[in-house]
């Protein structure tokens, strides 16, 4: 378990750790994926998003935070298995609530259908992806509403479905036109059209596949009850604040559902 104990029993065990280190209630593993664009050594601007809301939960809560760099469908197995502690960006749903208590949103995401132009007129509502003549690009194990999960099981739907890993790989799923389109937050795709202009003119922003907040993730199995409620209530004391709309305002995220 990587969330460690109390301070008043680390200090009686681990005094050295202290005295070099500001003390600290808790060491807490989350993932993190540091994505970069294609032929680029830039991560993405989403990144450093990621980094400050994590940083803000963790200094709140008073913990060390250890970042764990896997991808997003093997952090998934990790905090299910209790590997890993806390997961960001997660969707709301019956069989994630089993394993990860969902302690606080930090933003809204709205997941967009980016198609090529080509395709737009044939195409007016998502279960129509199954006519299609090419794939669409989506991030493993990702949760885009309850109709994409109703469609997907189709096979005719899940066919034109193609996996992606990370953020980076599923854009550059466009970069190489592997794919008609994707679906993927509209705030991340945007960034992205913009370092990629004449690859984007081709697409567009056609359909609101799913819009939610996503939240701070905790492993039930890797954490203790009350561990958990230590995030939730030193996540309750930041949200909305000054600092985190702050955070969210520098990169174009927002908080609420419009």
């Amino acid at each position: 378990m990587k969330f460690s104990c109390l301070i008043v029993f680390c200090s009686l065990f681990s005094p050295a750790l202290f005295a070099t280190e500001k003390a600290t209630d808790c060491i807490l593993s989350a993932q993190i994926t540091e994505q970069h664009y294609q032929n680029s050594k830039e991560p993405g601007l989403w990144h450093f998003l990621h980094l400050e809301l994590l940083d803000l939960l963790a200094n709140t809560a008073n913990c060390k935070l250890q970042l764990v760099k896997v991808p997003w469908s093997r952090g998934l197995s990790m905090l299910q298995e209790g590997q890993l502690d806390l997961m960001m960006t997660m969707s709301k749903s019956p069989e994630r609530e089993r394993f990860a208590d969902f302690i606080g949103s930090h933003y809204v995401e709205e997941a967009v259908l980016v198609l090529h132009k080509d395709y737009q007129t044939r195409t007016q509502t998502l279960a129509d992806v199954m006519w299609l003549p090419g794939q669409i690009g989506v991030l493993r194990e990702a949760f885009y509403g309850e109709e994409y999960q109703r469609l997907q099981q189709n096979p005719d739907f899940a066919k034109k479905l193609l996996d992606a890993k990370t953020i980076s790989h599923k854009l550059g799923f466009l970069e190489r036109s592997r794919v008609l389109g994707v679906i993927e937050d509209r705030a991340q795709y945007q960034e992205w059209a913009k370092k990629h202009p004449d690859i984007a003119r081709l697409y567009s922003e056609h359909l609101v596949v799913n819009r939610n907040p996503v939240y701070f993730a905790a492993s039930r199995s890797g954490m203790t009850q009350q561990q958990r409620d230590h995030l939730r209530q030193s996540w309750a004391k930041v949200y909305g604040s000054e600092a985190h709309m702050a955070i969210l305002a520098k990169y174009g995220w927002s908080l609420q559902l419009e």
